[in-house]
């Protein structure tokens, strides 16, 4: 830093609700035109919903570098033991309980579980990432306590 320069803040609270708040509204704005387009024919529904849900995972991702870019190098130090650590766990954990549920009864259809093939990889998919982020989380935690 030259001596004329100001040293980084971070960013306030209030920017990032601002963040989160406008990231959510476009993502609602693209969940609602994905609702709408549901039943048009092919090749224009799955279109259309493919590209609102790039749209919003490009708002989200601009808005994830504009976040670390306001962080400091311990916050970006903390998230990324968190990603690593509390990821890496929470995936295996997550990859466990399914694949020790899928063969438990290895017998079982989609309809005898009341669910669609699409429906049951949607909920394996979500179940790993919430023990990803469950992970991620408690992997944070840690990592500050440890450092304060």
């Amino acid at each position: 830093m030259t001596p004329g320069q100001k040293p980084k803040r971070p960013f306030g609270l209030g920017a990032y609700l601002l963040l989160i708040g406008g990231v959510s509204l476009i993502a609602g704005v693209m969940g609602g035109i994905t609702a709408v387009v549901e039943e048009a024919p092919d090749p224009i529904g799955p279109v259309v919903s493919a590209v609102a849900m790039t749209a919003t995972m490009a708002a989200a991702f601009a808005a994830c570098i504009w976040w670390w870019r306001g962080i400091d190098e311990a916050a970006r130090e903390a998230h990324k033991w968190a990603w690593w650590w509390g990821g890496t766990g929470g995936t295996a954990l997550g990859a466990i309980l399914l694949t020790t549920l899928s063969l438990r009864d290895a017998e079982a259809t989609p309809l005898q579980v009341g669910l669609t093939v699409p429906e049951l990889v949607t909920a394996g998919m979500l179940t790993i990432l919430l023990f990803q982020i469950a992970g991620y989380a408690i992997a944070w935690a840690v990592w500050w306590l440890r450092t304060r």
